[in-house]
């Protein structure tokens, strides 16, 4: 069974967490991603409904934020870094969040890490990295990853498929990158390019897909499949299984 699910981040259309998590619940209960991209989006923790709504979903992961702040307007960024003078108030809140909603995994960005021995004895067992775009200076290839885990011994490996398809658009990296740490490997990222995280029915870029090899593994969608909300959920989850299950 392709264990297909979605992620609580940004969407075209601005939806609450609460909101979120009733339409995708509505539609696929696999697995469930709570994206934490930018440290003000803490301040939106899941309430006594949505831990329950949540314990529908069979995977939970949440994913760590990555900037301090972002500017809608202009467009200016701060970048996070593990550890910093924000970090360590991050990680108790993602660690509180992470016990209630009896999480997974908390996944982080691995370019955005200067210790990754700190962070491993800060988040333990829940600690999971994925592989970053080409545009990373960092963790975008095997010998990054390897560096990562040699530091980071007991994390896991997030498969990022539109990530791999940024350095790789044969996607035949993706293999090698099971074949080094497939055995680490605890849930898949999935969307489509399309220029920054389409859904696969608009952007028919079907290629990414073959990145997907264990359909054991839970797939976590972090694409634009909520732009129209549950109706092109609907639309993406279908187009999707059409072709995983091929």
């Amino acid at each position: 069974m392709i264990k297909l699910g979605y992620s609580l981040g940004s969407n075209k259309q601005k939806y609450s967490l609460k909101d979120k998590i009733k339409i995708i619940s509505s539609v696929e209960t696999h697995a469930v991603e709570l994206s934490y991209m930018v440290i003000d989006e803490l301040k939106e923790k899941p309430d006594e409904e949505d831990i329950e709504l949540l314990k529908k979903f069979q995977y939970i992961s949440i994913h760590a934020p990555a900037l301090v702040y972002k500017n809608q307007e202009t467009g200016e960024k701060k970048w996070i870094r593990y550890p910093d003078d924000n970090s360590q108030a991050v990680i108790m809140q993602l660690l509180e969040i992470a016990k209630k909603i009896n999480a997974n995994t908390i996944l982080f960005h691995p370019d955005l890490v200067d210790d990754f021995s700190w962070l491993a004895k800060q988040i333990g067992s829940l600690l999971s990295f994925e592989n970053m775009d080409k545009n990373k200076k960092f963790g975008n290839n095997i010998k990054d990853l390897e560096k990562i885990f040699s530091q980071a011994p007991n994390a896991k490996w997030v498969c990022d498929v539109n990530h791999i398809y940024t350095v790789d658009q044969s996607m035949k990296l993706s293999q090698k990158f099971h074949d080094a740490f497939g055995d680490r490997l605890c849930h898949y990222h999935l969307s489509a390019y399309g220029g920054f995280h389409e859904a696969f029915y608009i952007s028919g870029e079907d290629i990414i897909l073959q990145g997907i090899k264990n359909f054991s593994i839970p797939i976590i969608h972090e694409g634009q499949a909520l732009r129209d909300g549950k109706e092109s959920l609907i639309k993406e989850n279908k187009y999707v299984l059409e072709r995983l299950e091929k």
